[in-house]
């Protein structure tokens, strides 16, 4: 599954700049004016996607077993709908079954599978539409985990509800929470991200912490034992972004360097091994990074320039280079089906 991110992290958040294309109408050999469909942010989850477009309509596509397109009923979406019919969303987080919205008015909105508690309402009944567990106007950011979620208010107070059976709430206890609880007392996190059973975020002073499972060393602290509150990852104080996936982390620094942490037997770590870290290890060091994000295997990051790499897990063609075979260290993403077509016309040619 993807990992959801605040700042940076996620899923990739996708931003477009508006526009319109032209084309010639054959019939009177006019030209039209086409409005483009224009998306300021996407994210994916286990098996359902969620977007925004430019007026802030939320729309949703994907399996919906559990209600998670907030359709209201529970039927698979091959194309985006509509979730609702209101515009004034600002931010959206995919989870495993289960999604998480904001709206302009700093309310927070949940759907989907809540049989852990991880829509935060105080119950476990699955939602199929968007409700508000509760009336709170100053939520900042959310993210949507396997089976948890974490939610960032203005006031720099860190929350969490849902599955806590390796201690990814970050409350010091193993037991779920079927209500959003604060995480410790501290009030200057900037920055979360849920993964599948484990969490990471960030303070204002550019310390990065981690808590929940640690079986492949995904919290970065150099053991392998799980932590039920968050606890510093290394010393360092210039993290930038942090993306929490599968069993593996990634975090960006200020100076534009990836580093990456945890399970790594498909190289969804990219240093060109295949060997699990319990501490982060730096991802080509030739390249600058501008974004970042851990899906459940495999791993995609973007360079200031707007070229997108991947690497790691690539059994059904996830890393996007044309190819189904496991890399361990970035490739390129290729632009187009047509561009592969070229290269493979090219080559019969020589």
């Amino acid at each position: 599954m993807k990992t959801r991110l605040f700042l940076y992290a996620a899923a990739v958040l996708l931003a477009v700049s508006a526009g319109c294309s032209y084309f010639e109408d054959d019939d009177d050999d006019d030209v039209v004016a086409e409005e483009i469909v224009v998306w300021s942010q996407a994210d994916a989850g286990g098996w359902h996607n969620l977007a925004i477009k430019s007026d802030g309509t939320l729309w949703a596509w994907g399996f919906n077993r559990e209600g998670e397109l907030g359709l209201g009923n529970w039927r698979n979406r091959t194309i985006p709908e509509q979730v609702g019919v209101d515009a004034g969303w600002t931010q959206v987080s995919a989870g495993g079954r289960h999604s998480l919205a904001l709206r302009e008015n700093g309310t927070l909105w949940a759907w989907g599978m809540n049989i852990y508690g991880q829509l935060g309402d105080g119950t476990r009944k699955d939602a199929a539409k968007p409700f508000m567990p509760g009336l709170e106007t100053d939520w900042s950011a959310v993210s949507a985990g396997l089976y948890h979620s974490l939610a960032l208010k203005t006031n720099g107070t860190l929350w969490s509800c849902g599955d806590n059976t390796h201690g990814q709430l970050g409350d010091g206890t193993a037991e779920e929470r079927t209500a959003f609880s604060q995480i410790g007392l501290d009030e200057d996190w900037v920055a979360a991200s849920a993964g599948d059973h484990h969490s990471l975020a960030l303070k204002s002073g550019g310390t990065l912490w981690a808590w929940g499972a640690n079986d492949s060393g995904q919290l970065g602290t150099g053991t392998n034992d799980n932590s039920l509150v968050p606890v510093k990852v290394n010393n360092d104080e210039d993290w930038a972004a942090v993306s929490a996936g599968g069993s593996h982390s990634l975090a960006l620094k200020s100076d534009g360097t990836l580093w990456a942490w945890g399970a790594n037997s498909l190289g969804q770590l990219g240093d060109g091994t295949s060997s699990d870290s319990g501490v982060p290890v730096l991802v080509d060091s030739d390249l600058e990074w501008a974004r970042a994000s851990a899906g459940g295997s495999h791993s995609l990051a973007l360079i200031p320039e707007g070229a997108l790499w991947a690497w790691g897990m690539n059994d059904y063609g996830q890393l996007g280079d044309g190819t189904e075979e496991q890399k361990n260290s970035p490739v390129l993403v290729r632009e187009t089906a047509e561009e592969e077509d070229r290269e493979a016309q090219a080559e019969e040619g020589k």
